[in-house]
């Protein structure tokens, strides 16, 4: 048996009548804006037409009956469970119930509700009091939990946002809600950093000399860094694990993290396998220079007028950790340095450095690409091991501090012996390393190196 009524909708179209669905009960059908009830007014004790006449703000409830109880569960309150042999004379009691429960949550909803606004109320105070100054922040973060670094309308799962956050809990900016800041560079959804820059305006205990807000002359010299909040200790201790403020840096209100970066460079780690590591090194240098790297990004269509010129200045293929017993366990990075890169540039050229070294392609596709600007459909290399390593400016006085790496080195370091343990082990057990490289490299390197 299933009671479901539904109020404000019905009881705007239709005047003077209340709606039960029963089972037992075949009426004329009736329906309202897609809300199908058959008529039972008469059935409906006075108690609870009066209760239903006090204009409750649910959209509906419904009650269910399994043997001889009697489950009632309303919108955004509890369920509530009764025994009757006879459900619509136990509904003025369900009724109750459901009203005692309304007064519970209207009164921990009015707590709520007073200390939210005692805290807003603080928190204005304190900011009223305050000054702010623009700050470069040097942040580290392992972006494989993470939807990429910026801010973004459908999750809020991303490097940005849990910074803005966590600075709103230590009380250095007012609400993270829409706040602006400029960063170095935009990582994807599971690259990481290990010195990206971002700034914003923070709180500031130090005075400022001429009184303005924000200030005119914001540098170390007119407002003393010593004397301000540990910004690093401050908000590290807010933020997770796989994100870390490393330095903070006093900026001029022109500064802009985006458009004063001097360079930026990233690393793309990989393990040797079957790869010709020599063989890339004598094709990597084909993107040295200013070249159309159409062949090597995605495109991004919001731009009217796209420019796909950039200019590498720095490449180099180097030993990271090398493991003697089983060279293809060593594992190397690819370095790339430059002003700029385009939309997945450097995930792209890792996948034809990779077809390279497998001896699929030559080292002349690089040229040909560069030259015809036409993409062949390749894939794209894994964004996991690609890291912003490095942006660097000038005149940006970094104040550092210890922050805490040593807990989450010894948990990945565990892990990741493990994982090594298991690898010698099957090793060990097909007695081959080259065996093991033949018959899996394409699945280790596809997946997931080469998506």
């Amino acid at each position: 048996l299933l009671y479901t009524i539904k109020f404000e909708e019905m009881l705007a179209k239709l005047s003077g009548g209340y709606f039960v669905y029963c089972s037992d009960l075949r009426t004329d059908l009736l329906a309202t804006n897609g809300v199908a009830a058959w008529s039972c007014a008469d059935r409906v004790p006075p108690e609870v037409l009066q209760w239903l006449s006090q204009g409750r703000p649910y959209t509906g409830y419904e009650i269910e009956e399994q043997d001889t109880t009697l489950v009632l569960t309303v919108s955004g309150l509890p369920a509530v469970t009764l025994k009757s042999a006879d459900p619509v004379k136990i509904l003025p009691t369900i009724l109750t119930e459901l009203s005692l429960n309304e007064k519970k949550r209207e009164k921990v909803n009015s707590k709520q509700e007073a200390a939210k606004q005692a805290k807003q109320a603080k928190r204005k105070e304190i900011f009223s009091k305050s000054t702010l100054r623009n700050v470069a922040l040097k942040v580290a973060y392992l972006g494989w939990e993470y939807n990429g670094l910026a801010r973004q309308i459908n999750t809020p799962d991303t490097v940005e946002e849990v910074l803005l956050q966590g600075c709103e809990r230590c009380c250095l900016i007012y609400s993270a809600k829409d706040y602006k800041i400029t960063r170095c560079g935009r990582t994807d959804k599971g690259v990481s950093a290990f010195s990206q820059v971002v700034s914003l305006y923070l709180r500031s205990k130090v005075a400022n000399s001429d009184g303005d807000e924000p200030p005119n002359d914001d540098t170390p010299s007119s407002r003393k860094v010593a004397e301000e909040y540990d910004y690093i200790t401050m908000i590290n201790n807010v933020l997770p694990p796989h994100i870390r403020v490393l330095a903070w840096a006093p900026v001029g209100l022109e500064f802009d993290a985006r458009f004063q970066v001097l360079y930026r460079s990233y690393k793309y780690y990989f393990p040797r396998c079957d790869l010709d590591i020599e063989a890339m090194r004598g094709a990597v240098d084909r993107f040295l220079g200013e070249h159309n790297f159409r062949a090597f990004c995605k495109a991004d269509r919001t731009l009217e007028e796209p420019n796909f010129n950039r200019t590498v200045t720095y490449l180099s293929i180097d030993l990271v950790s090398e493991n003697k017993e089983y060279p293809a366990l060593s594992v190397y990075s690819f370095t790339i340095l430059g002003h700029a890169f385009l939309w997945h540039q450097i995930r792209n050229m890792v996948c034809v450095l990779f077809r390279i070294g497998l001896g699929l392609e030559s080292p002349q596709v690089i040229s040909g690409m560069l030259a015809s600007g036409v993409k062949y459909n390749y894939g794209m290399a894994s964004d996991l091991p690609l890291v912003l390593f490095e942006c660097e400016f000038e005149n940006v006085d970094w104040v550092t501090a210890p922050v805490g790496l040593s807990k989450l080195w010894f948990e990945f370091e565990m892990k990741s012996t493990l994982v090594k343990q298991l690898m010698c082990k099957e090793l060990v057990s097909v007695r081959d390393v080259g065996v093991l490289c033949d018959t899996k490299l394409q699945s280790i390197m596809s997946r997931p190196f080469i998506s």
